[in-house]
């Protein structure tokens, strides 16, 4: 039978159709699609271009910042020449491991132009080998005889029976006939600087170590020539307002654990001035006492231990 005319397209044929078209659709949206991501793929690639310069940038620069590696090192001793600053840390290390005479002769091509670095260290290897065995200008061989004693070996080598035991060791004062001693044979003094607030231990008049100090506000330290004559362990100390006595340990006891009293010959008239400790460290390296020379606890008693009575002690502006 004919098919009428107003049927339309069989059903068949119209759902392929549809399919097909379906299909074209997809078929563009999925190239559409991929160009989208191809095109959006295509920009991210440059940032990975346009950043591996600055990615590089340190390694570039680098040379640059080494310096700062070194200049930490070298501000600690701002006034040393690198080659200098060098040779000072092979003697602090030298003297660390307790190789103290290595430390002393790299520290000698330093001693021309000794900066405060400088001068610090050679105190601190000064000190180790004066109170040590080790050979040293200045020191010998004594033996004990029938009838010494350390009080009279330390006056015969004007030295001190402290410095006696710490360079043979000893626990006691005893001593035995036939022993051999080591003494030392040198002349120490001191030297005050008012306007550096300094104390400098000479050796023959040399600079054997320097220490910071207080001294009198507004300049009353005098400046003359003093000497050594008298030297207290845990002094009293007598209040000059009412002139009464303050035992050692007494809080207001203002001179530490050693005193040092000073004369002049010049100035019989100058009395109360001496050499002592202090509790109060931040007054070191100013003007703040009375009059005497204010040291820190344990170098008053580093000094007090090296200096025999009557060693001169110059002070100066």
């Amino acid at each position: 039978m004919e098919r009428p005319i107003y049927a339309g397209p069989r059903p068949g044929n119209r759902t392929r159709r549809w399919r097909t078209v379906f299909g074209i659709i997809v078929l563009i949206q999925l190239i559409v699609l991929g160009l989208y991501l191809y095109q959006r793929k295509q920009p991210e690639k440059e940032p990975t271009i346009t950043e591996q310069p600055t990615s590089q940038q340190p390694t570039t620069n680098q040379p640059q910042t080494e310096p700062l590696d070194i200049e930490p090192k070298l501000l600690l001793q701002p006034d040393l020449e690198p080659a200098s600053a060098n040779q000072l840390s092979l003697a602090e290390q030298a003297l660390k491991n307790g190789q103290i005479e290595q430390a002393y002769e790299r520290l000698q091509p330093l001693l021309t132009q000794p900066t405060p670095a400088v001068i610090n260290l050679l105190g601190q290897i000064n000190i180790q080998r004066l109170n040590s065995a080790l050979p040293m200008e200045g020191k010998t061989f004594y033996t004990v005889q029938s009838g010494d004693y350390l009080q009279k070996i330390a006056r015969t080598y004007n030295t001190t029976i402290a410095l006696i035991k710490s360079m043979n060791n000893m626990q006691t004062d005893t001593i035995r006939v036939g022993a051999r001693l080591l003494v030392f044979q040198g002349t120490f003094t001191v030297q005050v600087s008012k306007t550096k607030n300094t104390l400098d231990l000479l050796l023959n008049n040399q600079l054997f170590k320097r220490y910071p100090v207080g001294t009198g506000e507004f300049g009353k330290t005098p400046a003359v020539e003093f000497f050594i004559y008298d030297k207290i362990i845990d002094p009293p100390w007598t209040r000059p307002t009412d002139n009464r006595l303050i035992e050692y340990g007494d809080p207001e006891n203002v001179l530490g654990t050693r005193w040092m009293a000073l004369k002049s010959t010049e100035n019989p008239n100058l009395k109360g001035f001496g050499i002592h400790g202090t509790w109060e460290r931040n007054s070191i390296g100013s003007q703040s006492s009375a009059g005497c020379v204010r040291m820190f606890n344990e170098d008053v008693e580093e000094l007090f231990d090296i200096v025999p009575r009557k060693s001169r002690v110059t002070i100066v502006e």
